[in-house]
């Protein structure tokens, strides 16, 4: 007994860890105040995350362990619910555009500075942001706005629906080992990350349930899976990639679990179908203005200009296409959609980074945790500010995006040559 915790004490170490490393953030109060110290932490967080990981690669103790990974990994995101929702604002548009629902009202056509909410603001108001901004979210999130402010206006409520939805994620991808052959290490990987963590149960964004359903989506049969990722696709759009392979490899049950999809998203539609030319409003600000953590963005920019944002978009657009006809497996071509929309975007925030992770670990590719590791240090553009302008470090992007082309190609490479036998033995 004694030498077999002796020899599981390794792997434990890095797991304690991350729950130092989380009640380290818990004593910082609002992260948005102590930014670089944040960013310290969640850092060597990840680090210790791989670490366990890689310690649990091609080990038989993940599946004797396993308990006691899901217990730390509801431990992390009870420690994460208790801090602030400070590092994203998204949370107060969430409960405020419910609030507008709830009062009879449409947030497409009526943006949270306009007189005729007036009557309807509060304290939520004053913390939303871009406030001549409407909306720009599908209607299943509207639902759920609607529903989240109904039940109780507080970020606290926005927070463990995301992070209920998080654990969904990751018993979804436990699953995917019996079902894909996903690697236990992948598992515990992202059960103690904090990307994931940080943005369900610790700022509540809606990346939480839009991925539940995702992973959902890559771990269900014919046409479950389809509904599935229309489910998703009814709160973040990107889901909704996930039909072309879907129709591809089973068109008839696809179809039928996407139309059902489509029919249920219709008619969460109807309150909002006079809204009319207004509907796209808020995403064409979002798509026309904003720029934030992105690399190749603003190097084409320098040299083409104003249409950067429209050449990005059909190159996006290309890449996708390509990879519809090459890959089959839904896993990899989502993979392959969001690679495309954090390498091409002008927008790339952190969490934005989860939509490559979590096919990453469905597939048990162990180079893209680069990105949602080194992609914590797109926080430090909150240090200093507001006394400062919002301009995040210029070194950060060199730091997310070449080394993860890098360790890609090494990855590639290895896969290559390697045996089939040998494939996927470790992270």
């Amino acid at each position: 007994m004694l030498s077999w915790h002796v020899k599981a004490l390794p792997g434990l170490v890095p797991m304690l860890g991350t729950l130092l490393c989380a009640a380290g953030l818990l004593s910082l109060g609002p992260l948005s105040s102590s930014a670089t110290p944040a960013v310290a932490l969640l850092v060597l967080w990840a680090a210790l995350a791989c670490w366990a990981a890689f310690r649990w690669a091609g080990s038989r103790q993940g599946q004797t362990l396993s308990g006691w990974v899901l217990v730390l990994a509801l431990l992390l995101r009870v420690v994460l619910l208790a801090s602030p929702a400070s590092l994203s604002d998204d949370v107060w548009r969430y409960l405020w555009e419910g609030r507008v629902q709830l009062a009879g009202l449409d947030p497409f056509a009526l943006a949270p500075d306009s007189e005729a909410l007036a009557p309807l603001r509060n304290g939520t108001w004053e913390l939303v942001n871009h406030k001549s901004v409407s909306t720009i979210y599908p209607p299943g999130a509207l639902f759920l706005f609607r529903l989240v402010a109904a039940l109780w206006e507080n970020p606290l409520s926005w927070k463990l629906l995301s992070g209920a939805a998080d654990l969904g994620t990751l018993g979804m991808l436990w699953r995917c080992t019996r079902t894909r052959g996903t690697p236990i290490w992948a598992v515990v990987l992202y059960a103690l990350h904090p990307l994931p963590i940080l943005e369900s149960a610790g700022s509540a964004h809606l990346e939480g349930l839009a991925l539940f359903f995702c992973a959902w989506a890559l771990s269900a049969k014919p046409g479950f899976n389809s509904f599935a990722a229309g489910l998703g696709a009814s709160i973040k759009l990107l889901p909704a990639a996930l039909w072309i392979p879907q129709v591809r490899n089973s068109p008839a049950r696809a179809a039928l679990g996407a139309g059902l999809a489509l029919l249920l998203g219709l008619a969460l539609s109807v309150p909002f179908l006079g809204t009319g030319s207004m509907l796209t409003r808020g995403f064409g600000t979002y798509y026309e203005a904003w720029a934030f953590n992105a690399w190749l963005f603003p190097l084409i920019e320098g040299v083409l200009g104003d249409p950067t944002r429209l050449v990005l978009t059909g190159l996006g657009a290309l890449g996708c296409g390509l990879a519809a006809w090459r890959f089959r497996d839904p896993a990899t071509f989502l993979l392959a959609v969001a690679v495309a929309l954090v390498f091409l975007s002008p927008v790339v925030h952190p969490w934005y980074f989860l939509w490559v992770l979590v096919p990453a670990m469905v597939l048990g590719r162990w180079e893209w945790t680069w990105l949602a590791s080194a992609g914590l240090l797109s926080y430090l553009v909150l240090a200093g500010y507001p006394d400062i302008p919002w301009l995040e470090p210029k070194w950060v992007v060199w730091i997310e995006y070449p080394p993860m082309i890098l360790a890609w190609a090494w990855a590639w490479n290895r896969r290559r040559s390697a045996r089939p036998s040998k494939a996927g033995a470790t992270p």
